[in-house]
């Protein structure tokens, strides 16, 4: 690899395309999988996807531990050894945490396997049908918790273009594994069926390790150069800083000390689905609800979750990238540049987050019957647009606070939103259906954003600014959606295809938006500039003609 680092938003740009491409397959693949079961389960696919959701949600939660926590651990200390110039500490921890993450992801293969039974009769009795699928799943623990490793050692280069390739290899691979199996074994059982579709996880994950495997061997002669950076400044002072070789036990506690909180807040967000699994479906029960009705509706749940959570591939990115970049401002002392890119990243999110939230607000019955072919999921849709801007500002805001080293304040905010969750949904389930349980994820997300921002503000001084962040973006998407309301009835007589008709819709949202948002000085010209190719030309542009930001 050359030890040339992107720059932050480069990075977080890379990742973005990458994970939209990403999920973009992912949403147009479940409803495939639908309609693949809809002959079989009698529930047009909803059962099906159902069984598959239940599988997967425990394995999230598992493979936070296994891997996510370590993954931006060992980015974040290859990162501060590397800054330190001290190349020989970053290849230890490197090292130490793929040996830890192949363990770790063997016994939860394990644990997933043999206690499949166990893990679906605690969720709810009526799940057995579920076993399949936790079995199908089971082995992609130990490969995605090897693979995270070296994601996590790109990500600590600054180096994003490997894992973004390796995400659209790892999808590819499993939508069309997991669509084949799919076909197959629903034809045996709807069960089996679910299995394949999970077993597509495990045939994903194995080509996206392959492909980083292959790359780090061919680039292991640069991978551990100095870059340019390090040695321009005082070389001396920075060899000096640089720690001696730690023993074994020292630098494994280190490494979990940087792991365990960030594994503990990446496990929050499957924990607070996996709450939707166990709150939802006892409700359902306490109300006589056949079994089949209730994994229907908590499929429509899912299914919801899935669509609202797509705009955050944006702010993943943004923390993927941020966090390392700020690690490496705070280890060299420079608290105005980590100031400034919290900042920016910040700006970024409340430009993707606020426009996304309103539109599949005010789209929620189209957006969701566009994918899934169900207009009844459109109040569930609704009722879980109000999660974008939380789900999205809570990454953001734990990327700024975990780079510059508070690893454990984002996490204990997220558990808070996430026991408030957890409470909101066993209290509203029984009164106002799936729409409560959604209700809860947006207030459990709320929490955590603001509690983080409280911390930002008092950790780098202020960094959010709330008329050019905030307002400006705000004033574009209510004219976004002003403009949405009125060509709709007008539009639905000339376009009479409903997928036709919402796909418009979405088009003329996003194209007003961004009128919009130049008209009220929403955008800066670094924004534009930051993009690749034209981004400069435009950013020129836009200088010139000084429209404030």
């Amino acid at each position: 690899m050359s030890r040339k680092t992107e720059s932050f938003m480069r990075g977080a740009l890379l990742l973005t395309l990458a994970a939209l491409v990403s999920r973009l397959l992912g949403a147009l693949y479940k409803p495939v999988i639908a309609r693949m079961f809809a002959p079989f389960d009698g529930a047009m696919g909803a059962v099906g996807i159902g069984l598959t959701q239940v599988p997967l949600t425990t394995y999230q939660v598992i493979l936070s531990f296994t891997s996510v926590g370590l993954n931006v651990g060992i980015s974040r200390l290859v990162a501060e050894r590397m800054a330190l110039g001290d190349a020989r500490g970053a290849r230890r921890v490197f090292r130490f945490s793929l040996l830890m993450m192949a363990i770790l992801g063997f016994a939860a293969s394990l644990v997933m396997w043999f206690g499949a039974p166990w893990i679906a009769g605690f969720l709810s009795e009526n799940l057995e049908e579920t076993i399949p699928g936790f079995r199908a799943t089971a082995p992609a623990l130990f490969i995605t918790s090897v693979m995270a490793a070296f994601r996590g050692l790109f990500q600590g280069f600054q180096q994003m273009s490997p894992n973004a390739t390796s995400q659209i290899i790892e999808q590819i691979v499993r939508v069309g594994s997991g669509t084949v199996l799919t076909y197959f074994w629903v034809r045996k059982s709807v069960p089996l069926g679910a299995a394949g579709f999970n077993f597509g996880d495990v045939v994903g994950a194995l080509a996206g390790l392959l492909y980083l495997v292959y790359l780090a061997n061919r680039r292991s002669g640069s991978m551990w150069e100095l870059s340019p950076g390090a040695e321009s400044e005082d070389a001396a002072e920075v060899r000096l800083r640089a720690q001696p070789a730690e023993r074994a036990g020292v630098l494994i506690r280190r490494i979990l000390s940087v792991a365990t909180p960030i594994a503990i807040s990446g496990a929050v967000v499957p924990l607070m689905m996996q709450a939707d699994t166990f709150f939802v479906f006892r409700a359902f029960n306490r109300v006589g609800m056949a079994p089949d009705d209730a994994t229907a509706l908590y499929g429509v749940l899912t299914n919801a979750f899935m669509i609202a959570y797509l705009p955050a591939v944006f702010t993943a990115a943004i923390y993927t990238s941020l966090l390392p970049s700020i690690t490496h401002a705070m280890t060299l002392g420079n608290t105005d540049v980590a100031r400034r890119r919290a900042s920016q990243a910040y700006r970024m999110t409340f430009l993707a987050a606020i426009p996304a939230q309103v539109g599949l607000y005010v789209l929620a019955t189209g957006v969701y019957a566009l994918l899934f072919e169900d207009v009844a999921g459109g109040q569930a849709m609704a009722a879980m647009s109000w999660a974008v801007v939380p789900i999205m500002l809570q990454q953001t805001t734990s990327g700024v606070q975990q780079g510059a080293g508070r690893i454990a304040q984002p996490v204990l905010n997220f558990v808070i939103g996430a026991v408030l969750k957890a409470a909101l949904t066993a209290w509203w389930t029984v009164p106002y259906g799936i729409q409560g349980a959604a209700w809860a994820t947006a207030v459990g997300f709320g929490v955590a954003a603001l509690l983080n921002l409280v911390n930002v503000e008092r950790l780098l001084g202020r960094t959010l600014k709330t008329r050019n962040m905030i307002f400006k973006p705000l004033a574009a998407a209510l004219g976004m959606a002003g403009a949405i309301a009125l060509v709709r009835g007008p539009l639905g007589r000339l376009i009479t295809w409903a997928p036709l008709h919402t796909v418009t819709l979405v088009a003329v949202g996003g194209v007003v938006y961004g009128v919009l948002l130049l008209l009220v000085g929403g955008v800066k010209p670094q924004d534009l500039q930051g993009l690749p190719g034209a981004g400069r030309i435009l950013g020129a542009l836009r200088g010139r003609k000084r429209m404030r930001g």
